[in-house]
């Protein structure tokens, strides 16, 4: 049924093409064969994602390459705040998506015109509320993380540059979101791509040429951040097949969608809080036990673990529709399908990483810092840290699901079980007794832990579903 035609015949159209539109969706989605949906999907997803994670990436090479190892110091103690703005604009973008592919499910075309209004309203208060703070304390902040001298000018510098732009980049990530709820990865690895090689180019501009320094990595992303909030919008308002029927003349908010979409959110956001809480106690631990060298091989690890693990969040991302789709149709037998088809397919391609990764562990690390001085033990912490990668599409798979269906209470419980109940006080323990490698087992150990306890959580879960299934 259709809630909210217009009253010019334009408006009529829209809303048609858009129905019409979704109708092919949510049919493919929940009556076509799965693993080709998961290959439809997902392929673009990856690669969407790859692009991100190579967006990051980027960062840690010209500051590592161009500028120095202290600037990628720099920036490896400013990571964990700048994750703040990302976890932001992930955290409204989940939110609206998990809203609108159960609207898409449930054919409610009045919710799903709705959503876009709310993501912008949410997102710009949020992007203005993190630059003003960042911007105002970004000094104390990075001599918070542990740094001094010119590591932590590099840090500020990079910070205070990249805060601002948040006010754009929020946006951006949540609204490209929101073009992958309606099963639209490919058009969305699209705008990703338009966002990487933007952001490409500046750098080579601002580093390169001009001598911006560590400013001109982080003014870089910015800009780019700018153009990709603009392709972003640009699809919602004047491509008529979009599921959303916003136009230029009609921009809806829903007050009753902002509690759904934050309650979704507020567990991704966290998970990016916790992790980024998570990140400030693995760098301060490895400041107070190690050097400046332990820190730039942090760095270098935890960069390159993003890289490699961008494709999983691809998987996930072409996850998301389906379940939400399939649980908004109440067809629980599907959902279950495809969560397992997805967790399989996601192990296969991390463990054959792993073994990837475990062949010259050197080579991918000297990316960042070319000179890096990597002994046999940085090697073995590598190792510990790359082992995770084979429980992690089970873990990030799981999480989806409830996040997917609105299960937001039990993800956030999940969420803190395993960052503040398990891994802080294994890393402050195990620290303290064997140093910076202390770190390093802290998280595999959790990680181990936690993919037994989600396995429960998932079960509990499935047995609901079968007797709801009963009830129908």
């Amino acid at each position: 049924m259709i809630h909210n035609v217009h009253l010019s015949v334009y408006g009529v159209y829209i809303v048609t093409m858009s129905t019409a539109q979704q109708s092919q969706i949510t049919n493919e989605i929940l009556n076509g064969n799965l693993v080709t949906i998961m290959f439809k999907l997902s392929i673009p997803g990856i690669l969407g994602m790859l692009l991100v994670g190579l967006n990051s990436f980027l960062d840690a090479l010209f500051a590592g390459q161009l500028i120095g190892q202290n600037a990628l110091a720099g920036i490896s103690l400013a990571l964990p705040l700048t994750s703040i703005v990302t976890g932001c604009a992930v955290s409204v973008g989940v939110g609206s998506a998990s809203v609108m592919s159960r609207a898409i499910g449930s054919e409610d075309i009045k919710t799903e015109s709705k959503v876009l209004g709310n993501l912008t309203v949410i997102s710009i208060i949020i992007s203005f509320l993190i630059a003003a703070i960042g911007y105002i304390f970004g000094d104390e902040l990075i001599a918070f993380m542990g740094g001094d001298g010119e590591v932590a000018t590099y840090g500020v510098g990079y910070l205070k540059t990249y805060i601002l732009g948040s006010i754009f980049f929020i946006p951006a990530v949540a609204s490209n979101q929101l073009v992958k709820s309606e099963a639209k990865i490919r058009l969305a690895t699209v705008f990703s791509f338009i966002f990487v090689t933007t952001n490409f180019f500046f750098n080579i501009i601002f580093v390169k040429f001009l001598n911006f320094g560590i400013q001109g990595i982080a003014l870089a992303t910015n800009l780019a951040a700018l153009v990709h909030v603009i392709v972003n919008f640009a699809y919602f308002i004047f491509y008529s097949k979009s599921s959303i029927t916003s136009n230029s003349r009609k921009f809806s908010f829903g007050i009753n969608l902002v509690s759904p979409i934050l309650s979704v959110g507020a567990s991704v956001m966290l998970m990016e809080l916790i992790g980024i809480i998570q990140e400030i106690m693995i760098f301060k631990s490895i400041a107070d036990y190690g050097t400046d060298s332990d820190i730039a091989f942090a760095g270098a690890t935890v960069r390159l673990y993003y890289l490699v693990i961008t494709p999983l969040n691809g998987l996930l991302q072409a996850l998301q529709p389906v379940i939400g789709i399939s649980y908004g149709s109440r067809n629980y037998k599907r959902l279950k399908k495809a969560y397992f088809i997805f967790c399989l397919a996601g192990t296969i391609l991390f463990v054959l990483t792993w073994l990837t990764l475990q062949v010259s562990p050197t080579f991918f690390l000297r990316w960042s810092i070319p000179n890096l001085n990597i002994t046999r033990n940085n090697l073995f912490n590598f190792r510990l840290i790359t082992f995770t990668l084979i429980t992690a599409p089970f873990l990030s798979c799981s999480l989806t699901l409830f996040q997917s269906t609105g299960n937001a209470k039990i993800a956030a419980f999940f969420i803190f079980l395993k960052h503040i109940v398990l891994f802080i006080p294994l890393l402050l323990l195990l620290s303290m007794i064997i140093g910076v490698n202390g770190v390093y087992y802290s998280f595999t150990i959790t990680e181990i832990l936690s993919s037994l306890i989600i396995g429960a959580l998932i079960l509990i879960e499935f047995i609901k579903m079968k007797k709801a299934n009963k009830k129908l």
